[in-house]
């Protein structure tokens, strides 16, 4: 099974991931090709980047990679408090080691875009590009923030069948209220699979990745070198373009000295499903402005401790942490920059949220499918 085992004393994640080879490993990678690795939408998984990854111009040109983070789809992982997105640019880093895949061309939406983003600051040999499609703020816009603040509740708490839809269809008002009916249907099948209240633990995990997330300074930005492109809906109001605009100002060690940002006539959240044709398109002349690459398996001339620890070294100078650069550095847990009042609050809303999940109301039937659609 496609999985990579991060095991370290004080942490376990088993990561799923998928590719577009024969048999969905990397092994099938062709070595002439460049190889694309994507993240994936918010409240998601690798399953959702298939607008991309059956998208013939990409999939004939590229080997692409797709992973699920440690708290969504297939990947499995110990809970803890720590859980950021310095955290999830760690796995994807030990990810590469262990796969040995090349440096690689970046797809990020959404949400994952800090952990792309991320990721170039501490491991820039590893990326050839960084595209970001539909940037939230750094921080959580406040209408935004108190919003999904009381419709987590909702959805994590509903005692029924019409509830529960309620939920749902503001998370869709929120990410893509202008998609066709069959694809909403989809969505809100997805989540009554994945994130029902009787699992509620994944979804305040989520939530608390999404809102207690920190900004990149302007420093940790400018020391990402390779060409960054963003992608951006035009009116979204969860991810208005004036902030990708004003991020893209940052990358001042980029080729350009900015990022180039692309708007698209759209109003969605999910913008790579959504507008899956148009985002593909101006992905790939993207690319295709980009240097030539191959994707011949790395001899790694520096061992993985040495490699990660100065990585964390790298952490502990961005983030003015001396104590950062001691930490175990196998440990994806040790990258973590939440303060100790967010560990503490993320381990409390968890445990709130564990008590009575078991006996909480399911939307499947007997057979693990929906009841209704």
């Amino acid at each position: 099974m496609p999985y990579i085992d991060l095991v370290s004393g004080d942490d376990y994640a088993s990561i799923w991931y998928d590719t577009n080879a024969p048999n969905g490993n990397v092994g099938g990678f062709d070595p002439a090709k460049p190889t694309v690795v994507m993240l994936h939408p918010l409240f998601l998984d690798s399953s959702w980047m298939y607008p991309q990854m059956d998208d013939h111009r990409l999939n004939s040109q590229f080997n692409i990679i797709v992973f699920d983070t440690r708290t969504t789809g297939k990947s499995v992982s110990r809970p803890t408090g720590k859980y950021d997105l310095w955290v999830t640019a760690a796995d994807l880093a030990l990810c590469f080691y262990h796969l040995r895949l090349p440096p690689a061309h970046i797809f990020a939406p959404e949400l994952n875009s800090y952990a792309g983003l991320r990721f170039a600051v501490l491991f820039p040999e590893m990326v050839l590009s960084l595209t970001l499609c539909n940037v939230p703020a750094q921080t959580e816009i406040r209408s935004v923030f108190e919003a999904l603040e009381e419709l987590t509740q909702l959805w994590s708490f509903s005692e029924d069948m019409e509830s529960f839809e309620y939920s749902c269809k503001e998370v869709l008002d929120f990410f893509a209220q202008d998609a066709h009916p069959d694809v909403q249907d989809d969505l809100v099948a997805y989540w009554e699979v994945h994130y029902p209240p009787f699992r509620r633990t994944y979804v305040i995990t989520n939530v608390n990745l999404l809102m207690n997330r920190t900004p990149l300074t302007p420093e940790e930005l400018a020391r990402i070198t390779s060409p960054v492109f963003i992608i951006q809906a035009e009116s979204s109001q969860t991810h208005p373009v004036a902030y990708a605009e004003l991020i893209s100002q940052h990358f001042i060690n980029t080729p350009g000295g900015s990022a180039s940002v692309f708007p698209v006539k759209a109003s969605h959240g999910y913008l790579s499903l959504m507008s899956a044709s148009i985002v593909n398109q101006v992905f790939i002349k993207f690319l295709s402005r980009q240097p030539p690459a191959r994707s011949d398996p790395p001899r790694r001339e520096v061992p993985l401790v040495d490699r990660m620890r100065a990585a964390l070294v790298t952490l502990s100078k961005v983030r003015g942490d001396p104590s950062i650069a001691d930490r175990d550095p196998l440990s994806p847990l040790s990258f973590s920059c939440a303060s100790a009042e967010v560990i503490k609050s993320q381990e409390e809303t968890r445990a709130t949220y564990e008590k009575g999940q078991r006996n909480a109301f399911t939307p499947l039937g007997l057979d693990g499918r929906p009841l209704r659609k």
